[in-house]
C-alpha cells in the first residue's frame, strides 16, 4: 500500500534573482540534455537498521528530518523558471509543503520496495518550475521504518555539496540534527555573484581565459562523419591504478594530476597536436564558504598543457601546474565567458576531464606496495566494457570514477568524430603510458 504524507517546512527567508555561477553551469547541462534530464538526478537509500543509524523509527522521525532539511537549505525549496526574456531566474520559498511517499512492506520484501521507490522518484525529470527538487520517500513495516528514500535533481548541488547534504540528512534521521551555521546558499552566492565585486572576480578570471584560449584549434578532430553518435567506454585497470599511485608519490603531486597528464599525452598524440586542451570540472570548494555548502559551485577551468614530443615525465608537472591554474581561474559568470569566446572566433573546446572522485588529491592505493612483479600481474585483469549513448553534451568527455583499488576510466565520445576504435585506442593508451612509465621508474630505483 502507498500513501502520500503532507510535510510542511519553514525557512529564513524566500527571494528571487537570477541563478548563481554554479547554477548556470548546471541549468545548462540539464538543458543540453533535453529530454533525457532526469539522468542527472541523484538518489540514495538509508537503511536505517542495517546501517546502525537507528531502530524501531518512528514515520515521525523520517518527516521531522525531511522538515528540518527543508527549512535548512535553500536550494532544496528553490524553483526555476524562465523570465520574460528567456533567462533563467530562481525563486527561493519561504516556506510550503512537500509530499513524502510512503510504502508498506513486509520486512522481507522492504529492501526490495526501497529500491523500487528509490528508481520511481529517480526516473521522471523533474518539474523545474513547478515542483521542488527534492523527491522523498520511506517503507515503512508495521509501525517501524526500515528505509528512508531521497531523490533530488541536479540543481540542488553538485557532488561537492552532496555530502554535505548528505550528512545533514543522517543528523536528522538519528534524532540529532546540526545546528551549525549552514556555509554560503546560492540565493547569497547569486546576490554576490552579479554585484561589483562578482564583476571584478569574472574579468580576473577571463583574463586568464584569453591568454589560454589563443592555444585553442578551432578544429581538434576534424569535420564530423555525419551527425553526431555518442558511445561510452569504461576501462578498468588495476595496473593503472599502482601505477598513478607509484608516479603520483615519485613527483610529489595529486593522482588527478597524473591522470590529466596521460590523457593529455594521448590526445594530443591522437589528434596531431603539441597541446592538449581540456576543460576541467572544478568543484570550487577550496574557496571560503563553499566547503559546506549545499549549491552547486562547480564550474569548468580551462586547463592547456604541452605535450611536443615528450615522453609522459615532463608532462606530469606541467599537467598539475595548469590544473592549479585552472582550478584558480574557474570562478566567473558564464554569460560573460560566452560572450569573450565569440569575440575571439571558433574555439574547440569539445573536450572535458571530470576527476569523480572524493580523494582525487591522494593515491589510491600505496605506493609502497607497488613492484615491477605486482604490475605485471595486475595487467591481465584489465577490462574495458562498451555502452551506447543515446545523447551527450560533448565531443570527448573523460571521466575518472571512484572505484577503489582500480583507475576507473569513462570515456564518452561523438564517434563521428573520434571513433570506437580510437575511444579503445585511447584508453588503452592511457594505461599503457601509465604502466611503462611506472615500470621504467621501478627500474630505475632498482
Amino acid at each position: 500500500m502507498t500513501e502520500r504524507i503532507a510535510v510542511g517546512f519553514t525557512g529564513a527567508r524566500g527571494g528571487e534573482c537570477g541563478l548563481s555561477w554554479g547554477q548556470i553551469a548546471i541549468w545548462r547541462a540539464i538543458q543540453r540534455l533535453v529530454p533525457d534530464d532526469a539522468s542527472l538526478n541523484m538518489s540514495w537509500v538509508t537503511a536505517l537498521e542495517d546501517e546502525g543509524l537507528s531502530v524501531d523509527t518512528p514515520l515521525s522521525r523520517i518527516t521531522d528530518t525531511v522538515s528540518y532539511i527543508m527549512g535548512r537549505h535553500e536550494s532544496l525549496r528553490t524553483t526555476v523558471r524562465l523570465d520574460e526574456a528567456g533567462e533563467a531566474r530562481q525563486t527561493v520559498a519561504r516556506d510550503g509543503v512537500i509530499e513524502l511517499e510512503l510504502v508498506d512492506a513486509e520486512r522481507a520484501e522492504a529492501g526490495a520496495a526501497a529500491r523500487q521507490l528509490q528508481r520511481r522518484l529517480t526516473e521522471p525529470a523533474f518539474d523545474y518550475p513547478n515542483e521542488w527538487p527534492l523527491r522523498v520517500g520511506a517503507v515503512r513495516v508495521g509501525d517501524v521504518v526500515t528505509h528512508a528514500v531521497f531523490a533530488i535533481c541536479h540543481m540542488v548541488t553538485d557532488r561537492g555539496g552532496l555530502t554535505a547534504l548528505v550528512n545533514d540528512v543522517v543528523s536528522g534521521l538519528v534524532g540529532r540534527p546540526t545546528l551549525d551555521p549552514t556555509d554560503a546558499q546560492p540565493y547569497d552566492l547569486a546576490l554576490h555573484q552579479h554585484s561589483d565585486a562578482g564583476r571584478r572576480q569574472t574579468g580576473k578570471a577571463l583574463r586568464y581565459w584569453r591568454r589560454q584560449l589563443s592555444a585553442v584549434p578551432a578544429s581538434r578532430f576534424g569535420e564530423p562523419d555525419g551527425e553526431p553518435r555518442f558511445i561510452s567506454a569504461t576501462l578498468s585497470s588495476p595496473a593503472g591504478d599502482q601505477a598513478v599511485s607509484l608516479l603520483a608519490e615519485r613527483e610529489r603531486v595529486s593522482t588527478s594530476a597524473v591522470i590529466l597528464a596521460a590523457a593529455a599525452v594521448q590526445l594530443a598524440r591522437q589528434t596531431g597536436a603539441r597541446e592538449a586542451v581540456l576543460q576541467v570540472i572544478v568543484s570550487n570548494r577550496f574557496r571560503p564558504g563553499l566547503a559546506g555548502s549545499v549549491g552547486p559551485a562547480s564550474q569548468d577551468g580551462l586547463c592547456v598543457i604541452e605535450v611536443g614530443d615528450d615522453e609522459l615525465r615532463p608532462v606530469i608537472g606541467r599537467a598539475m601546474r595548469a590544473s592549479m591554474q585552472a582550478y584558480l581561474h574557474a570562478q566567473y559568470d558564464p554569460v560573460a565567458l560566452d560572450a569573450l569566446v565569440e569575440q575571439l572566433g571558433e574555439v574547440d573546446l569539445s573536450c572535458s576531464f571530470n576527476d569523480r572522485r572524493f580523494d582525487s588529491q591522494t593515491p589510491v592505493s600505496a605506493a609502497a606496495d607497488v613492484s615491477a612483479d605486482s604490475l605485471r600481474a595486475a595487467l591481465p585483469h584489465t577490462t574495458l566494457a562498451w555502452e551506447p549513448v543515446e545523447h551527450y553534451g560533448a565531443r570527448y568527455f573523460l571521466h575518472v570514477n571512484a572505484v577503489p583499488g582500480v583507475l576507473d576510466l569513462t570515456l564518452f565520445a561523438d564517434t563521428s568524430v573520434f571513433d570506437s576504435v580510437l575511444v579503445e585506442e585511447h584508453l588503452r593508451g592511457i594505461e599503457s603510458l601509465l604502466v611503462a612509465e611506472a615500470l621504467g621508474a621501478l627500474t630505475v630505483a632498482a
